[in-house]
């Protein structure tokens, strides 16, 4: 049965890529049509990711389906997982509108493929984990679906892109990884941060706005201590002690700022500005001290 639920996937996951196909010629790039080049990276791409997670975390994991509550944002990472979930969804979303952007796809055309191909990786992935011992959750389809659809509104309405979601990484160290060609990054919450960057700039006054540089933004993170999960073909997970909620404020980086002519290095730019780097911040964890680090990244 789980094996049907992959196959089927990946089918309609193919369906999903090879509805965006033109036969409009568009300009070139590295001598092949930019729709041309998109649509069969995405269907590349779309079956790869399925062949690898099943790989990974869903093959010889079967077991009849089960529904998992894992407590939300008090559960074992204590809500980092969602945020992540958020914001793997949203920069999906982004990603692709940015590049079929690029590619010159219609406005309905980016729209509808760049909510419908994460929606439906989303989807299909929460079914098959129904299938193993991590559960289908609803919380995570939930997150998942929240973050296309901030990206959705942002498209819509011009003032969100003055509030732009982010994610730092940086490894924590907290688990020791025994398994070749296996990352622990998705599991090693302790290194991550989730940021609402806010473009002060932007939203300031027009009087005021010379206040203000524009190349810098202002942003809010959220992240947690001693929270690294143990997945399946990783080591062991060592905790310095109880788990704790992370906190930070920090300049950033708005890239956006910078004129960039080329059209591919532009849609580059773009995407790589969903990632929060290294800024001077302050980092808060509960019950204990304040910390000013002039390069915050976790």
């Amino acid at each position: 049965m789980k094996k049907l639920f992959f196959i089927l996937a990946a089918i309609l996951q193919f369906t999903n890529a090879q509805s965006v196909i033109h036969t409009q010629h568009d300009s070139l790039f590295l001598g092949v049509e930019r729709k041309t080049l998109l649509n069969y990276s995405l269907v590349a791409y779309s079956l790869s990711s399925f062949y690898v997670e099943y790989q990974w975390w869903w093959k010889g994991n079967y077991r009849p389906f089960q529904y998992g509550n894992d407590g939300f944002m008090n559960n074992y990472s204590l809500g980092v997982d969602k945020a992540g979930h958020f914001f793997t969804s949203y920069f999906y979303f982004q990603a692709l509108y940015e590049f079929m952007e690029w590619g010159g796809f219609d406005d309905q055309t980016k729209l509808l493929t760049s909510i419908a191909i994460p929606s439906f990786y989303a989807l299909s992935i929460e079914l098959n984990d129904g299938f193993t011992a991590y559960s289908f959750s609803g919380y995570d389809l939930t997150a998942n679906l929240a973050g296309i659809g901030y990206g959705v509104l942002q498209r819509q309405f011009s003032v969100l892109q003055n509030f732009k979601f982010k994610w730092s990484y940086y490894p924590s160290g907290a688990i020791t990884v025994k398994v070749k060609n296996k990352f622990p990054i998705a599991s090693d919450y302790d290194g991550h941060i989730y940021w609402l960057s806010i473009d002060i700039h932007s939203a300031l006054p027009n009087g005021m706005k010379n206040y203000w540089p524009k190349f810098l933004n202002l942003a809010v993170g959220y992240g947690a201590k001693n929270v690294s999960h143990l997945n399946a073909g990783f080591g062991e997970v060592n905790k310095t002690g109880p788990s704790a909620r992370k906190f930070a404020v920090s300049l950033d980086y708005n890239l956006g700022s910078f004129d960039i002519e080329n059209d591919f290095l532009y849609t580059v730019r773009n995407i790589v500005d969903y990632f929060h780097f290294p800024a001077p911040g302050i980092r808060m964890i509960d019950n204990q001290t304040t910390d000013f680090k002039p390069l915050l990244v976790n």
